[in-house]
């Protein structure tokens, strides 16, 4: 899964002319990626770490895939 480096899997998809995923969604993942992080590193209040689960539940369509956003925040 490209380890991490998702521009990668972009730019191989747009250059096939691809696009499977929005530019909107690729902003929302990367957020997603540095909010974990700053959960995981102790730098956010309970209540940003409350609302941030809320989000990802939200945006993402089952348990796989919030652990592979974790995963990928953990990778750096």
């Amino acid at each position: 899964m490209y380890h991490g480096y998702y521009d990668g899997f972009y730019v191989q998809k747009v250059k096939k002319g691809i696009q499977e995923t929005s530019d909107e969604e690729w902003f929302l993942i990367s957020n997603f990626i540095q909010d974990i992080r700053l959960v995981k590193k102790g730098l956010a209040s309970k209540e940003f770490s409350e609302n941030l689960d809320k989000r990802i539940k939200e945006n993402c369509d089952n348990e796989d895939t919030i652990n592979l956003l974790k995963k990928l925040a953990n990778e750096n």
